[in-house]
């Protein structure tokens, strides 16, 4: 017969080898913070001469990006394309509407501090190395699919 004892030793060792295997498992794992199939309003504050701008994308299942950039209360003046990486980390180009000229935005999104960086001819001298640092931990996790996500 078995005691009482030995049986709560085995369930609780059992719990812990589970726990442990798991946490094993999620340690490989990169908690994501942009969501598919969602559209992203995100702005940029002006810094120095380069403008507030107003970036807009969509994040497709392939972590493709597709979207507008513009200037605040203006019509879009750049296509954006590009691809998120599984860590949430991005590369964008922004192709001007009238011009063609380019400019690349990279970065990464996270719970804390995201970066967006840009930099080409297109970006215009004002804004061109520019490096913005932004707190988006609450929208990211307030963005919904379906083409919602906005603040």
């Amino acid at each position: 017969m078995q005691s009482q004892d030995s049986g709560r030793f085995r369930l609780t060792r059992t719990k812990w080898l589970i726990a442990s295997l798991a946490a094993a498992w999620l340690s490989g794992c990169t908690l994501q913070q942009i969501m598919i199939g969602v559209y992203y309003n995100i702005p940029t504050p002006p810094a120095g001469d380069c403008p507030a701008m107003f970036w807009r994308f969509f994040v497709n299942a392939d972590r493709g990006i597709e979207g507008t950039l513009a200037r605040f209360n203006q019509p879009p003046f750049a296509i954006l394309s590009g691809t998120m990486a599984a860590d949430d980390s991005f590369a964008m180009t922004a192709t001007e509407m009238q011009g063609k000229r380019t400019a690349r935005a990279t970065g990464r999104f996270t719970s804390q501090i995201s970066t967006l960086s840009i930099e080409g001819d297109g970006a215009g001298p004002a804004c061109n190395g520019q490096t913005f640092s932004l707190r988006l931990g609450r929208y990211l996790a307030r963005a919904s699919g379906g083409g919602g996500g906005g603040e």
